[in-house]
């Protein structure tokens, strides 16, 4: 099942999808300076940037 606001508009799905990927990479960053030890957070963003890179590629 796919939103229609998918079929509709893969432009701004596509850029929704990149902008929040400096988001993600921003809060790895501030784990790692806070020196927090989240493996499963760490690894859920590691998915996510795949997940961001797969969309980019299909839209």
């Amino acid at each position: 099942m796919v939103s229609s606001e998918l079929v509709e508009n893969l432009q701004i799905e596509n850029y929704d999808v990149i902008i929040i990927d400096p988001e993600i990479t921003n809060c790895e960053k501030e784990l790692f300076d806070a020196k927090v030890q989240a493996p499963g957070l760490l690894a859920g963003n590691r998915f996510m940037h795949y997940c961001i890179a797969m969309g980019c590629q299909r839209t």
